[in-house]
C-alpha cells in the first residue's frame, strides 16, 4: 500500500512542474485537450453543403417561371435560398401559365439562409417577378400538401440556376445549413471578399474577415467552412490558456485548470462556433499577453535575442487584434502599461543606470516602437490595401483608410439604437442579459437554442476570485495576479464611458483573465488546504454545470421543458 501511494505521489509530484516553460509533458496534455475538445466543438458545427450558384434579378419586374409535375396534388409551401443580396419579390401561381394570381411578397431580410413560404394552392405554374432589381436567390423546392418534395421545371432559360442543386436542400432549416445571427454580416462579408464584391460589413477591420474567407475561397460558401477558422481560434485558445496558466503561475497544475476552465465554458463554446470574427480577437489578445508576460519575467541579464521575441510576438498579435476589432486598442493599453512598469522596475527603481544600461533601454525602446507601433500599423493598412473592395467606398491608398476610420468611428460613436438583447458593461458578469443567437423549432414539443451564456461555475466565481486577486495585487504586489487585474481592468472598464447598444459578447476578451484569476483563487485554496481537493471537486461541478448548459449553446433539439430548467431570471430568454 505504501508503495502505491509512493508511486502516486512520484507521479502527482512529475505532474506538477513547478517551472514556467512548456516541456514534452505538457505538449502531450495540451495535445489530448486540444483533441478532446476539437471533437465535440465540430459534432454538428454546420453543413458542408449549401447552394453555390445563384439567380440575380437584374430588374424591376424580371420574371421567372417554374411548373410543377402533374402529379402534384397541391403545393404547400416553397423552400427557398437567400444570397448574397437581399431584396423583395413577389409569388403568383397558375393553372394555365397565362392568369396569375398573388400568392406572397418575400422580403428577404437574411443572406445564405433558407426560408419557408406557404402557398397552399393547387397549381401548375408558379412565377415569380422582382420588385427590385439585385436580389439573389439560390436554389428553390416546393413541397405538396403532404410534405413531399415536388419537381419544379424550368420554363425559361433564368430559372435554370434555381433547380441545379437539389442536393442540397435540407429536410429541416436549422443553424446547420443556414447563417444566424451577425453571421449574415461578417460570413456574408467574408464571400464579397472571396469573390471581389463590396462588402457589407464594414465597421470592424478586414483582417477576421479575410481569415474566415479562406475555407470559403477553397472548398465555398457553406456554414461549415465559414465557421471553420473561428472554430479552430476557439480550439487554439485552449492551448495559449494551458500556456497563460503555467507561464504565468509555475506550475503544470495551473495550466491544466486554466485550459479546462476554457473547455468548458459555455459561452466560448456558443461564440467560438459562429461564424464571427470574436474569436480570432480574443486569440490575438492572449498570445499577445503571453508574449508580453514572458518578456516582463525575464531578468534584466537575459540576451536582447531572446527579450526582442517575445516582445516581437506580443508586438505582431495585439496588431492582429487591432485589425480585427479596435477593442484590441483596450488590451494593447495593458500591454503598454505592463511593458513601462516593469521598464522602471528593472531600471530605474533605487538602480544606477550605467552606460550599458541606457544603451540597452534605448534599444528596447527603440524596438518597441517598431513591434508596437509600425508592425501593427503595416497589418491594418496592409488587410485593407491587399483586398480594396470596401463598402461604402473603395480603399486604394493610405488616405482612403484614414477615411475609412472615420467612418466607422462615426458609426460606433452615433450607434444609440435599442436593442432586446442589450446590456450594460456592468452586468456581463453576472450574465443578467445572455445574447439569444439563433432558436429553431422542430414540432410542438422540440427546440433548439443557441444562446450566448457563460458557466456559473466560472463567471460567478470569477468575480469573487477577481476581487481577490486585486486584494493580492494591493497588499502583496504579485506580478501574477497584478498582471491579471490589469487585463481585466482594461479590457472591461473602457465600456463605461462608451454610450452605444453593447451586449454581453463584449466581455469575452475579458473572460480569459478572468479565468485566470480563478485559477489564481483555486491555487490559494490548495495551498491553504494542502492538497488538491478543492480543484478536483471545483472541475467536477466545472464540466457538470457545461453539460446541463450543453444544449442552450450548441442548438441540440431537447425538450421546451428542459429548455425552461435554464432560464434561472427572467432576463434569460432563449
Amino acid at each position: 500500500m505504501e508503495k502505491d501511494k509512493s508511486k502516486f505521489k512520484q507521479f502527482w509530484q512529475k505532474f506538477s512542474d513547478t517551472t514556467r516553460e512548456l516541456h514534452k509533458t505538457d505538449w502531450i496534455i495540451i495535445g489530448v485537450l486540444v483533441l478532446v475538445y476539437g471533437i465535440f466543438s465540430f459534432i454538428n458545427l454546420g453543413s458542408t453543403k449549401n447552394p453555390q450558384t445563384f439567380y440575380e434579378f437584374q430588374n424591376t419586374g424580371d420574371e421567372i417561371v417554374f411548373s410543377v409535375g402533374d402529379t402534384a396534388e397541391g403545393i404547400s409551401k416553397i423552400r427557398m435560398f437567400a444570397g448574397d443580396s437581399n431584396g423583395t419579390y413577389d409569388i403568383y401561381y397558375s393553372s394555365d401559365n397565362e392568369t396569375y394570381n398573388f400568392a406572397v411578397t418575400v422580403e428577404q431580410t437574411m443572406s445564405f439562409a433558407w426560408d419557408d413560404f406557404e402557398i397552399n394552392q393547387d397549381l401548375k405554374y408558379i412565377k415569380l417577378i422582382s420588385r427590385q432589381p439585385g436580389t439573389h436567390i439560390g436554389e428553390i423546392q416546393l413541397y405538396d400538401t403532404y410534405g413531399d418534395k415536388v419537381e419544379a421545371i424550368s420554363e425559361n432559360e433564368k430559372a435554370k440556376l434555381m433547380i441545379d442543386e437539389k442536393d442540397v436542400v435540407p429536410a429541416i432549416i436549422s443553424y446547420k445549413n443556414s447563417a444566424y445571427f451577425d453571421e449574415v454580416y461578417f460570413a456574408r462579408s467574408a464571400y464579397q471578399y472571396v469573390h471581389g464584391i463590396n462588402v457589407m460589413e464594414w465597421v470592424h477591420p478586414p483582417l477576421g474577415k479575410l481569415i474566415q474567407a479562406i475555407p470559403i475561397a477553397i472548398f465555398g460558401m457553406a456554414p461549415f467552412f465559414y465557421r471553420l477558422m473561428g472554430n479552430i481560434a476557439g480550439i487554439l485558445m485552449i492551448a495559449v490558456m494551458y500556456a497563460l496558466g503555467k507561464t504565468i503561475f509555475k506550475d503544470r497544475r495551473w495550466g491544466f485548470l486554466a485550459a479546462i476552465l476554457m473547455m468548458f465554458d459555455n459561452f466560448h463554446f456558443a461564440q467560438s462556433r459562429m461564424g464571427t470574427v470574436d474569436t480570432f480577437l480574443v486569440l490575438f489578445i492572449m498570445l499577445s499577453a503571453l508574449y508580453m508576460f514572458k518578456y516582463i519575467t525575464l531578468e534584466k541579464k537575459e540576451p536582447l535575442k531572446k527579450k526582442f521575441i517575445n516582445l516581437g510576438l506580443s508586438g505582431l498579435f495585439i496588431g492582429c487584434a487591432i485589425s480585427t476589432k479596435w477593442t484590441g486598442l483596450y488590451a494593447g493599453l495593458a500591454l503598454a502599461i505592463a511593458f513601462f512598469v516593469d521598464l522602471f522596475f528593472k531600471y530605474f527603481y533605487k538602480k544606477r543606470q550605467t552606460k550599458n544600461d541606457k544603451k540597452e533601454l534605448l534599444t528596447i525602446i527603440g524596438y518597441c516602437v517598431l513591434v508596437f507601433v509600425f508592425i501593427p500599423a503595416i497589418i491594418y493598412f496592409a488587410s485593407y490595401l491587399l483586398f480594396p473592395r470596401v463598402y461604402p467606398e473603395e480603399v486604394h491608398s493610405i488616405s482612403d483608410v484614414f477615411r475609412q476610420m472615420g467612418w466607422m468611428f462615426d458609426y460606433h460613436s452615433g450607434l444609440q439604437e435599442g436593442h432586446d438583447f442589450s446590456s450594460v458593461w456592468y452586468t456581463w458578469p453576472i450574465m443578467q442579459r445572455p445574447v439569444w443567437y439563433y432558436g429553431g423549432y422542430l414540432g410542438t414539443t422540440m427546440r433548439g437554442t443557441i444562446v450566448g451564456i457563460g458557466n456559473p461555475a466560472i463567471w460567478w466565481f470569477g468575480i469573487i476570485a477577481s476581487i481577490f486577486a486585486l486584494i493580492m495585487s494591493l497588499m502583496k504586489r504579485n506580478k501574477e495576479e497584478s498582471y491579471v487585474v490589469l487585463f481585466i481592468l482594461c479590457t472591461w472598464l473602457p465600456y463605461m464611458f462608451i454610450g452605444r447598444a453593447m451586449f454581453m459578447y463584449h466581455f469575452f476578451p475579458t473572460l480569459p483573465f478572468l479565468m485566470l484569476a480563478v485559477v489564481a483563487f483555486v491555487k490559494f485554496i490548495c495551498e491553504k488546504m494542502k492538497n488538491n481537493s478543492f480543484m478536483v471537486f471545483y472541475i467536477a461541478v466545472v464540466i457538470f454545470l457545461f453539460s446541463y448548459f450543453y444544449p442552450a449553446v450548441s442548438g441540440l433539439l431537447v425538450s421546451r421543458t428542459y429548455l425552461d430548467t435554464l432560464r434561472w431570471f427572467s432576463t434569460w430568454f432563449f
